[in-house]
């Protein structure tokens, strides 16, 4: 799969473009470039444009590393999905700071944004280029358009089956969209390609996810332990279960038992062997072959991932953001499987401060500073190796591989979230707390640390879990918001709201503003309360 989307990410560079135009069969003046009926007329472009939806998340154009951007970019690297997203999740949080000053940086780490943001605007066209590409996908393999074409075959057959990880692929943006910026434009595949898009309000989109992933759960149209690194079913229950576990911040109405029956579907799947399907050492879930950890057997945790490899899918974003941009001061890169260090995002000390002594969680190098008093300086914090390139038979090596890219997978969803969203679920409904406990030990239990007893299950013991098992993931912001920390001052973290010490911060930032291009160039739209 992995070469299949190097292919892809090559040859369908034509299809985005002519995609754009009102009439799709227009004879484009570039021999090279293929209209979309061009195309589609071969059993293995279906293949590689499913391939394509899938690269929208770790690739960032049509060579690697750079060059020649699926989007326009002042900064390729930068506009790469998972570097974006993660920016906006965890910068702004209790867990990371970053020391560069590229303009509309440092207002992430400080919660001091605007609607001219270029690190918002950079997710917010990653998120949309990836519905755009998933929507065209979807109006391309229709049955007319298939039997239009003369298609039969394998592809025919197994057409139900990508479409439905097309429409997954979708959903997951969509998520990010309204989690991100609320109420948001919203089109499908059978919206006329450049309709003016209407916007909908985060519940209407919530209610479309639902209903649509569970059609393709209800369908059969995916099975579980798919063929790694695409969609297996336990994904699409997983995203049920986190939209569930929001829905009250999205929609104003909780769904907890809802959450909880979704994760006991993922963890009836997925939850056997003695470590009850977790990963036996946690770090390795990290490291340059974590695929390892995915999909089937007793230590298959991953159940979702963004695939990234050495010899096809290079690229300064996702898991080279995660492991060169950490790395820096006295850290030696090949220690770490790498052959460079970029010196930007370290820790904040309330995330050093919420480990104990002996959890095998705690992956950060001591620089001797954890405060971060000057946010320019890469040893104001202490680093984190939690992201490595190491194979899992390295860390008794003293002689480590070292690689310019890394072949480590960004884990976007793991059985261990599923565990502590039920135990959250069953907290705040206060049914199977029982059950809650023996799934949150699972985890202390691989931790090296002592089990909750029924009196330590607690929301802030579970927030503060979560950080300990989740840090870095692209999940802090999320959860802060779902437990009230994020804005005023219940909780106050380094920076926050540009003081060291931290201070209260307006509501408005539980949601970023839509960007002010898209605001000016779609009369639809209306802004998010706070922002011009």
């Amino acid at each position: 799969m992995k070469k299949i989307i190097y292919i892809a990410w090559v040859f369908i560079s034509g299809l985005i473009i002519t995609s754009c135009v009102n009439d799709l069969n227009t004879t484009p003046l570039d021999e090279k470039v293929l209209t979309v009926d061009q195309f589609y007329k071969t059993d293995s472009s279906y293949m590689q444009a499913l391939a394509k939806c899938y690269a929208g998340l770790s690739l960032t154009g049509q060579q690697g590393p750079s060059g020649n951007s699926d989007i326009t970019a002042p900064d390729e690297g930068q506009y790469q999905y998972i570097r974006a997203y993660w920016n906006l999740q965890e910068l702004p949080t209790d867990e990371a700071v970053v020391g560069w000053n590229d303009p509309g940086l440092p207002d992430l780490n400080t919660l001091n944004w605007a609607s001219d943001n270029g690190f918002v605007y950079a997710l917010y066209s990653r998120i949309y280029f990836q519905i755009a590409q998933c929507n065209e996908f979807l109006r391309q393999t229709t049955d007319a358009k298939l039997s239009e074409r003369g298609i039969t075959g394998t592809v025919r057959t197994k057409m139900p089956q990508y479409r439905a990880e097309v429409r997954f692929l979708r959903d997951l943006s969509y998520w990010h969209a309204i989690d991100l910026f609320g109420d948001i434009p919203f089109v499908t595949e059978d919206d006329a390609i450049g309709t003016v898009p209407a916007q909908k309000s985060r519940k209407d989109v919530f209610d479309f996810l639902i209903k649509d992933l569970k059609d393709i759960e209800t369908n059969n149209l995916l099975t579980n332990n798919a063929e790694y690194p695409r969609v297996g079913l336990e994904a699409v229950q997983t995203l049920i279960a986190r939209l569930y576990l929001n829905a009250e911040v999205y929609t104003g109405t909780a769904h907890w038992e809802d959450c909880k029956t979704y994760c006991a579907k993922v963890i009836s799947t997925k939850g056997g062997g003695p470590s009850g399907g977790l990963a036996i050492v946690y770090k390795y879930l990290f490291g340059g072959d974590n695929d390892k950890y995915a999909r089937g057997g007793n230590e298959g945790e991953i159940i979702f991932t963004i695939a990234y490899d050495y010899d096809h899918t290079q690229g300064y974003g996702g898991t080279m953001y995660l492991t060169a941009g950490a790395y820096g001061g006295k850290m030696q890169q090949a220690d770490y499987g790498l052959t460079s260090t970029w010196g930007g995002i370290r820790t904040k000390p309330q995330l050093i401060d919420n480990f104990s002594t002996g959890d095998s969680r705690y992956l950060f190098y001591d620089s001797g500073n954890k405060e971060n008093t000057n946010m320019s300086l890469f040893t104001d914090g202490f680093g984190c190796i939690k992201y490595t390139n190491l194979l899992s038979t390295d860390w008794a090596n003293t002689a480590k591989r070292a690689k310019a890219f890394p072949d480590t997978d960004f884990p976007v969803f793991r059985l261990a979230d599923v565990y502590l969203m039920y135990a959250e679920a069953a907290v705040r409904s206060n049914t199977n707390k029982d059950i809650a406990l023996q799934y949150i030990n699972l985890i202390r239990e691989r931790a090296n640390l002592n089990d909750f007893s029924s009196s330590d299950l607690n929301l802030d013991n579970i927030l503060k879990e979560r950080g300990r098992e989740f840090y870095w993931e692209g999940q802090r912001r999320t959860d802060l918001i779902r437990f009230g920390k994020f804005t005023g001052d219940s909780y106050l973290w380094s920076w926050k709201g540009g003081v060291i010490v931290g201070k209260a911060i307006d509501s408005k930032y539980r949601l970023y503003p839509i960007p002010a291009k898209d605001i000016a160039a779609n009369p639809n739209l209306k802004q998010n309360p706070g922002y011009n």
